[in-house]
């Protein structure tokens, strides 16, 4: 039988992890930004960048005195992108969308830990007007198409976790629905197979987005037009909803996912 890790190794651990996703999403800051940000003491902080910095994770500049990832993290995040199956995968079903409607096509994932989602890849549109998205920055799934059309799918539980945030809308500042309020909107979104937001995340700019599923039936991201408002009305909505959903079909497939034929399947626990 092993033995079990004491709570001091694992708080190191969790307070390793918290510092790592700190600078992975802050970029740089000084011992005492981090120290303030993390609620850690200056000395836990000062103790766990020299510990970071001795395997390359975290670098210091010895001009501004700011701590920042390390090229050996840089490495392995590299190595793991290049592996990482959704991803890659997603550019080309991303760009062929993108090309076929000349409108930014984004892939949004989920973030199961943390029941949030963020946009991970896109392919951008010819077009003077589009936008610019805030790429790799976890956000609720409770707004946007492209977050609400993966919530959809996700299990009940989930539901009471992306709710007991009460996080506003970024762009339009709406609060959160009611959870009873919720479940008939994601109902609405399961049986159209996509989903159709103004303004929730982006000031002006319409979502449209499907689920994107892996070979064991779960839902692991979207695939979301980010289109102007102005780009948009009743005639084109249902020929663009569709443009998504086979795309995130086509990319579901090749993930292995073999049950995309009914776009009304119901969430995977109600």
């Amino acid at each position: 039988m092993g033995i079990a890790p004491s709570t001091e190794s694992l708080g190191t651990v969790q307070r390793v992890a918290e510092v790592l996703r700190f600078f992975s999403e802050r970029g740089s800051a000084t011992l005492k930004e981090m120290s303030q940000a993390l609620s850690l003491a200056p000395s836990t902080c000062h103790r766990l960048c020299e510990l970071l910095s001795r395997d390359g994770l975290i670098e210091k500049d010895e001009i501004d005195k700011k701590y920042k990832i390390g090229r050996e993290l840089f490495r392995i995040s590299a190595l793991v992108n290049a592996k990482n199956d959704l991803r890659s995968l997603s550019i080309p079903f991303l760009e062929d969308l993108s090309n076929r409607c000349n409108e930014t096509a984004v892939l949004s994932v989920f973030l199961p830990r943390d029941c949030k989602v963020f946009f991970a890849e896109r392919a951008d549109s010819t077009r003077m007007l589009r936008y610019q998205l805030p790429m790799n920055l976890p956000m609720s799934p409770l707004w946007g198409a492209s977050g609400r059309s993966i919530l959809a799918f996700l299990d009940s539980s989930d539901l009471d976790r992306a709710l007991e945030n009460e996080e506003r809308a970024p762009a339009s500042g709406e609060r959160p629905p009611s959870r009873k309020s919720l479940e008939k909107q994601l109902a609405i979104i399961r049986d159209r197979g996509f989903d159709l937001t103004f303004g929730q995340k982006i000031v002006g700019a319409v979502g449209i987005a499907a689920p994107v599923f892996s070979a064991n039936g779960k839902v692991v991201g979207s695939v979301c037009l980010t289109v102007p408002e102005s780009r948009v009305n009743t005639r084109n909505q249902t020929k663009l909803g569709a443009m998504v959903q086979n795309s995130s079909a086509a990319l579901s497939t090749a993930l292995g996912f073999t049950n995309y034929s009914n776009p009304r399947r119901k969430a995977a626990t109600s």
